[in-house]
């Protein structure tokens, strides 16, 4: 599978050119494509066809507040989801909420386990293993659902 360097592209989202695109060479030889606005949070791929067994099981295994705020563009009829950034290093981004009417996005950010506490955190399937580093959502904040660049930002996925 070949990769190329992510390009900057205007988001149909937000319609500004902080979208991240990138495509990827499949071994058969189909080329996809996937984005990522930094701008919205949101991200979709040339293989999110609305009625797609792709996204049937996606649908059957996300979480309902992620479900609720997917968009489709009008243009592509691509299917948009709110992303979850979960990198150790950093933290965790992810929308947090009631409904579509009633969320934000949580960025909680990564910590260092003292040695002393680390028998608290073991990894799972790997006994004697233990975490270094674990998400303190006490020092999380809320963001609002247009704030997504501050939220990653906030957890240093963004530096400037």
């Amino acid at each position: 599978m070949d990769q190329f360097e992510p390009t900057k592209v205007k988001s149909p989202i937000s319609g500004k050119n902080n979208c991240f695109e990138l495509s990827q060479t499949m071994d058969t030889g189909e080329v996809i494509k996937s984005w990522m606005c930094m701008d919205s949070g949101y991200t979709s791929t040339t293989l999110n066809v609305e009625g797609s067994e792709i996204l049937e099981n996606y649908q059957e295994t996300t979480a309902e507040l992620i479900k609720d705020l997917k968009w489709i563009d009008p243009e592509t009829k691509l299917v948009w989801y709110p992303m979850v950034l979960n990198f150790p290093s950093f933290g965790i981004l992810f929308p947090d909420g009631t409904s579509k009417d009633d969320w934000h996005w949580m960025a909680a950010p990564s910590v260092d386990v003292a040695e002393e506490d680390q028998k608290k955190y073991p990894i799972p399937g790997q006994p004697g293993q233990f975490y270094t580093r674990r998400v303190d959502m006490e020092a999380g904040r809320k963001f609002a659902p247009d704030q997504f660049y501050e939220a990653a930002k906030f957890l240093g996925f963004i530096q400037q």
